[in-house]
């Protein structure tokens, strides 16, 4: 059996509502299980897949140089297409 902790947490508005919609479309039965599957996806299925901080470093060093150059997108933009990308995923992962 698996054990489970009780954790509260405080999150932004549109987040909050983007995970309720997620879970009313059928995509995930709860919110603990959309976040359970998030978290997996992080960490890995052991819960020890943490990147080395060096890659996160790289990361945000190539995102302030992207920065620094002009290589910007627009956040609304960015925002439809990974949203567009998620629903595309959701609905593979129910056929």
């Amino acid at each position: 059996m698996r054990k489970t902790e009780r954790l509260v947490v405080d999150l932004p508005l549109h987040l909050v509502a983007g995970l309720r919609a997620s879970v009313r479309s059928g995509a995930y039965p709860s919110e603990s299980a959309a976040i359970e599957e998030l978290l997996t996806g992080w960490y890995g299925p052991d819960g020890t897949n943490e990147p080395p901080i060096e890659i996160l470093r790289a990361f945000i060093a190539e995102g302030l140089a992207d920065s620094e150059a002009g290589r910007v997108s627009d956040a609304e933009e960015v925002y439809g297409r990974v949203m567009a990308r998620i629903d595309a995923l959701q609905s593979d992962k129910a056929k």
